[in-house]
């Protein structure tokens, strides 16, 4: 059986959202999960938004109808809202309670979301582990922590999905490598944008 082909992406140049790049998170999956959100001003991640909703939409469009009607289309990204502040002697419960409360404003920014499991099991049951290729602007391999706010590109796999359980059609982005402009190695970095002209 021919091993499926899943069109390509790469991102324009964005502002890293709660990264996971290298190490994997295992909050809600044990055998981890690589991840990041992509910031990107609206007006320069239409290339990207177009390519995403062309291969979701084509792939909607070989679902046999009755399938088709009952599913719900999701976006290809959400709208990034500014994130909560917190005074510096804030506790964790603090925080918690403004995040509870927190009603964020749209920033003008795309958030697209990719992910890649770290843990793979294959059909014929054997598994193997796989992890994001980071690396800097001369292709160096990157092993410092990559925080929120740096500035990077992404790579990776459109990948075709439904749910039949919660009723959606869509597309997951699986990372497959990141190339990181400015590295941002501590919470709260300054946000500087650099180069935004998509690839």
């Amino acid at each position: 059986m021919s091993k499926t082909q899943y069109e390509a992406f790469i991102t324009p140049a964005g502002s890293a959202v709660f990264p996971w790049l290298t190490k994997a998170d295992t909050q809600h999956d044990a055998s981890g999960v690589y991840k990041t959100g992509l910031a990107v001003p609206f007006d320069l991640a239409q290339d990207l938004i177009a390519k995403l909703e062309k291969v979701r939409d084509d792939f909607v469009a070989t679902l046999p109808l009755r399938r088709r009607e009952a599913l719900i289309v999701k976006p290809v990204y959400t709208d990034e809202l500014t994130r909560p502040k917190y005074p510096e002697d804030a506790t964790d419960a603090q925080k918690q309670e403004i995040r509870d409360n927190w009603v964020g404003e749209p920033t003008g920014n795309a958030l697209f979301q990719m992910k890649l499991k770290k843990l793979v099991k294959t059909a014929d049951g054997t598994t193997f582990e796989q992890a994001p290729i980071v690396v800097d602007v001369n292709g160096e391999r990157v092993e410092k922590p990559v925080y929120s706010d740096s500035i990077i590109k992404v790579k990776g796999q459109i990948v075709p999905y439904t749910n039949a359980a919660a009723g959606i059609v869509g597309v997951t982005l699986r990372m497959k490598s990141v190339q990181v402009l400015d590295l941002v190695t501590g919470e709260g970095g300054s946000g500087f944008w650099t180069d935004f002209d998509a690839a």
